[in-house]
């Protein structure tokens, strides 16, 4: 195996033509340099130079060997030198943060534009986010569970509220509970989950009982739940900040706007970096004080 080295020996006698002369160029002893030649042009099989005397001159292969080696030598050179200055320089920290995709991007995100760490993102629903923050694999979860976890603080960071939507051109002007009920029961609903997260909470806030329905559509992203319904697929109950740009667009309508419930909002980290200035700047950032 040819060692790196005797490639730098060769090049600096080709450029010196003599052996002495490198050898004092690259803070060796002359022997040393004219082992690097001899094990060199025993691995090309043929020599790299004619030995004159005083002088050392290339032979064909040594010119040829010399062409194909300096590009290639000096791009590996600056190669490392770029790679030493990056390593020199500070690098700018990381926060990881892991949230609901859907209130990270119409919420969080605008909030988070004037931060100074760069961000790594991790989307899923409150079990895996506090999963990813318990592992140490994000630094801050936005999350819709206040956690009871020790050594793991909760901050509320805002209320949402949520409100049933319907495309546009679905019309009730039903005011008593029992028909709204009736009328809501018979409607297909979409959701987020089998389980009918927030909708089995509406349910019981105004209507005292578990909701009877089943979801005829279930997608786990609210933004493709707003997309659904504005192309007429059902129902749901979505949050505001959400439908915000639909309503306007008259994609979609709010109905019943008095039935809507709220929803708290957490940011959650791990007491032991909640110090650390880029997280105490992400937040701020989230939570409006800065």
């Amino acid at each position: 195996m040819i060692d790196f080295e005797w490639y730098r020996s060769f090049i600096s006698i080709y450029k010196h033509r003599s052996v002495s002369a490198a050898a004092k160029a690259r803070i060796l002893t002359q022997p040393a340099m004219s082992q690097h030649l001899a094990a060199l042009e025993a691995e090309v099989g043929e020599p790299l130079f004619i030995r004159a005397t005083r002088k050392m001159i290339p032979t064909d292969k040594g010119k040829e060997l010399y062409t194909t080696l300096v590009p290639l030598i000096e791009k590996l050179e600056s190669t490392t030198l770029e790679i030493r200055h990056v390593a020199s320089e500070p690098q700018t920290p990381i926060v990881r943060i892991g949230s609901p995709g859907e209130y990270f991007t119409k919420k969080a995100l605008p909030s988070l534009k004037r931060v100074d760490s760069r961000l790594s993102i991790q989307f899923g629903v409150a079990t895996k986010l506090l999963e990813l923050l318990q592992g140490d694999e994000v630094d801050l979860i936005i999350t819709t569970q206040k956690l009871q976890v020790p050594g793991i603080e909760s901050v509320k960071i805002e209320e949402e509220q949520f409100v049933v939507t319907a495309p546009y051109d679905v019309d009730s002007t039903l005011t008593e509970i029992g028909e709204i009920e009736s009328w809501l029961d018979e409607q297909r609903w979409l959701s987020y989950g089998l389980e009918l997260p927030i909708v089995r909470r509406f349910w019981r806030e105004h209507f005292g009982k578990r909701p009877p329905i089943q979801p005829y559509h279930i997608i786990p992203d609210l933004r493709v739940v707003l997309k659904a319904i504005e192309e007429g697929m059902g129902i749901s109950v979505l949050p505001t900040y959400l439908i915000a740009d639909s309503l306007e667009a008259n994609k979609t309508k709010i109905l019943f706007p008095h039935l809507a419930v709220n929803n708290t909002l957490y940011m959650a980290y791990k007491n032991d970096v909640k110090d650390y200035p880029p997280i105490q700047q992400v937040r701020h950032l989230l939570s409006g004080d800065d």
